[in-house]
């Protein structure tokens, strides 16, 4: 039987953002960009997703008069991707074959 992957998660950029804020619970956007390799533009659509779906949220703060946004996961994401990842394992597991 396949497992059901959450299409919303089963994107390459999406995984990275997560895996990166599930590792280290807390993130600035720039450190995510250049962890990910990605432009500001592309960055910041994939956020936006994540965002509107309460997987991620955002807090603007100010490091002397600079400008910095972190992100983290919420509850209901951690425990979304939590899911996600468990399903993957057992689907993962599913395919096993002796060679």
């Amino acid at each position: 039987m396949m497992r059901e992957l959450d299409p919303l998660l089963h994107n390459r950029t999406r995984l990275g953002i997560l895996t990166l804020l599930l590792k280290n619970g807390r993130m600035d956007f720039k450190s995510l960009r250049d962890e990910l390799g990605l432009t500001d533009g592309n960055l910041a659509t994939h956020l936006r997703v994540l965002e509107n779906e309460g997987i991620v949220k955002y807090e603007k703060t100010f490091i002397g008069r600079k400008p910095i946004t972190y992100y983290e996961l919420t509850k209901k994401g951690k425990k979304r991707f939590i899911n996600y990842l468990k399903n993957l394992r057992d689907f993962l597991r599913e395919l096993e074959i002796d060679l």
